[in-house]
């Protein structure tokens, strides 16, 4: 079982806890770090999944946003107020367990006070936090890191392998890159909706919107396809749609590896996202960036990948998975 926790809300910490994630797994392993329902085997309880979980973890990191004290449900309802909050009770677990439990505030966000938390949380506002910032990123992970390692068990540093012979592209990938998808899927499935005016004339904002709901109700669920990166590596990469609207959440795939899809849209028949990753070259981490841009085509979604350095785009077509 993991000896790391991450809890944190997707509506406003999704990408951060996704960047940790990867310094983490890449510091003490994958096997030691979880954050998300996508490692829950399927039919599992969530709930008594993730209780057994927290309860073998020996430190739980609670990311904290500016709206993990105030995020709302769909129906309007207050979600630290709902006594079934998967976050709440992830933390509230490791607090009666007496687990290391270090806040790490994000976007600017403070510490609760002991005053704003429910009774069964209010033991969080005396554990000291760890503020990590967009421009001194790496520095204040390296902080957060250092304390971990003070825990039995987690101070092994992860062994990569190295050869004399040639390697192949995936192994070498995997030696550069240091990173692990955030698997940020949503715990409830929300609504799908969406807006058309019947009119005798209708606006063509109204024809847009209902073609994007129409986009939105095809494409939501599982789907893969077949890809080869310039490299020349091959990989069936899937991807994991939940359109809310006009917005589009769940998963996307790079190199066998899951990214939480951040900035996603649907506008009429075409979707757009983005996923982040961690690059180690030569010693030093970089942020970087994949662009997706696709349009449903009949049974099929097309994409193109872009990535930040300019490369020629990569092309994928995706169909969707059987249920």
């Amino acid at each position: 079982m993991p000896g790391i926790f991450i809890s944190y809300r997707r509506i406003d910490s999704a990408p951060y806890a996704g960047r940790l994630y990867d310094r983490l797994c890449g510091r003490f392993g994958a096997d030691q770090v979880f954050m998300d329902v996508d490692d829950i085997p399927p039919g599992v309880d969530i709930a008594a999944h993730i209780g057994a979980t927290v309860g073998s973890c020996e430190a739980m990191i609670v990311v904290i946003g500016n709206e993990w004290l105030t995020a709302r449900s769909t129906d309007g309802h207050l979600r630290m107020s709902d006594p079934q909050d998967l976050v709440a009770l992830e933390v509230s677990r490791a607090l009666q367990q007496e687990s290391l439990v270090i806040p790490v505030l994000v976007g600017g966000a403070n510490m609760p006070k002991a005053a704003e938390l429910r009774s069964d949380l209010k033991a969080l506002a005396k554990r000291n936090g760890v503020f990590l910032s967009d421009h001194e990123f790496q520095r204040d992970v390296d902080s957060l890191i250092e304390a971990l390692e003070s825990i039995p068990g987690l101070g092994k540093k992860v062994v990569t392998e190295s050869g004399n012979g040639t390697v192949d592209m995936r192994q070498q990938l995997r030696r550069r890159l240091v990173w692990k998808v955030p698997l940020i899927i949503l715990l409830v499935s929300s609504a799908i909706w969406w807006q058309g005016r019947r009119d005798s004339e209708v606006p063509v904002s109204a024809q847009s919107s209902g073609i994007a709901g129409k986009t939105a109700a095809a494409i939501a669920g599982t789907w893969s396809g077949d890809v080869t990166y310039p490299w020349g590596a091959k990989y069936t990469e899937q991807f994991f749609f939940q359109p809310e609207g006009d917005s589009l959440f769940g998963t996307a795939m790079f190199l066998q590896s899951k990214r939480g899809i951040e900035n996603g849209k649907v506008i009429g028949d075409t979707i757009s996202f983005q996923v982040r990753f961690e690059e180690t070259n030569d010693g030093t981490t970089r942020t970087r960036w994949n662009r997706y841009e696709g349009k449903l085509a009949g049974a099929e979604i097309r994409l193109r990948i872009l990535d930040d350095k300019g490369n020629p785009p990569v092309e994928i077509a995706l169909t969707q998975a059987t249920p």
